[in-house]
């Protein structure tokens, strides 16, 4: 999921929790669909009983970091935009709670 076209800062309420819940499941959908994958891969390529050979290579390795690395990368930066939108939410929450108080 990318940043909406409009600011955060100009979105309805509901365009808010719109957003967030999309956000919510590309975060669900990734973890499954990419990062326990590949995270399970480099655990494969890492632990020292290995069913294809007893010793990886150094590029296998590196090879499966990168692909962890790439998916972590994913999940920090849903998990950024998740967080903004939540903020945003409360932000205007708060708002709204001190309007009613006056």
């Amino acid at each position: 999921m990318h940043r909406p076209a409009k600011p955060i800062s100009r979105m309805t309420l509901q365009e808010l929790l719109t957003q967030a819940q999309k956000c919510t499941r590309d975060l669900a959908e990734h973890f499954h669909a990419s990062f326990f994958n590949t995270l399970a891969d480099y655990q494969e390529d890492t632990r020292t009983s290995r069913n294809k050979s007893r010793y990886p290579t150094v590029q296998a390795v590196k090879n499966s970091l990168d692909k962890f690395s790439e998916a972590a990368e994913e999940t920090i930066l849903l998990s950024d935009l998740l967080i903004d939108f939540l903020q945003e939410t409360l932000r205007r929450a708060k708002l709204e709670v001190e309007r009613q108080r006056i």
